[in-house]
Order: structure tokens, then sequence, then C-alpha cells
């Protein structure tokens, strides 16, 4: 735990990832070792069963707004778009998304 949050990784992934992760996370979970990949929502119902809390006290972070974001916030969690790479600045996230430009902002995202 990470000031009292818990922090996973999960993502469109193989499953030898989970084990490079595993060290620096409370939990992990890839596409391939769950079977679905993202944006389907049996994915992100995945996300919310390896954090252990309900769909509205995860927020999902993501640079893709169609792959990540959006069906984050349509799962019920919250959106955060992050801003690092092509995708997060070829796309703008929905208005009820977070924005931020670095994982460093995220705590902050939520005072």
């Amino acid at each position: 735990m990470t000031a009292g949050l818990r922090v996973c990784a999960s993502g469109n992934t193989p499953s030898f990832v989970e084990d490079d992760l595993r060290a620096r996370f409370d939990a992990v979970g890839s596409s391939e070792s769950w079977g679905v990949q993202k944006p389907d929502p049996a994915f992100f119902a995945r996300v919310t069963e390896l954090a252990g809390a309900e769909a509205g006290k995860i927020a999902y972070v993501g640079d893709r707004v169609d792959n990540d974001v959006g069906p984050a916030i349509a799962a019920g969690m919250v959106g955060v778009h992050i801003r690092r790479g092509p995708w997060g600045y070829l796309q703008e996230p929905p208005a009820d998304a977070i924005r931020i430009n670095s994982l460093d902002e995220l705590p902050g995202a939520f005072a």
C-alpha cells in the first residue's frame, strides 16, 4: 500500500509482465492471464476484482481515451487520462475524466 491506497497494475500485456511488476505493486493482472482485453467491459470487471474495491473507488489511469479512460468511466471507475506517449496527446478525454501529465500528479488530482 502507498499512502493507504492499494496500487495495482493491469493492461493488455502478456502474462510474463505480471512477474516483472509483482514486486512493485499490490496486485497485477494481464489481458493474457485473464483471457480478455481492453476495452472489453469484462476486462474492467476483472480490474475491480483485482483491486478488491467497488468500481467508484478505483482510479483507472491510461493514456488512451478509447481503450482506457472511456471504458473505465463506463465501468463506473474514475477515468484518469495521462498525457504521455502519442495517444496521450492525440486523444481528448471526456469532460468527466481527470487529466494529468505525470503519475506524480495523481495524488493531488483527488485533493
